[in-house]
């Protein structure tokens, strides 16, 4: 989490379309954005999701952030399998 931005990795399947859904990684920060007044995490596409991964690793490593480089080194794996 960065400002209020939160990253959350997990399943999405889109209006219960795809049975359980395909692996995505959402975003969303503080109380944005909604639909209907309910939390509702944009969803990044694979091609982005790689961009903004790969970028929030270095600079974790950049700041010896430990912590940050665990859990980032977490959500690439989830994706690789």
């Amino acid at each position: 989490m960065d400002d209020g931005l939160v990253l959350i990795i997990g399943h999405y399947d889109h209006k219960n379309k795809n049975n359980g859904g395909e692996k995505a990684l959402g975003v969303h920060w503080g109380d944005y954005p909604q639909s209907r007044g309910i939390l509702s995490p944009c969803v990044i596409p694979a091609a982005t999701r790689s961009a903004i991964l790969s970028g929030l690793l270095h600079q974790a490593v950049t700041n010896g952030n430990l912590q940050q480089v665990s859990s980032i080194t977490k959500a690439i794996e989830f994706f690789r399998d």
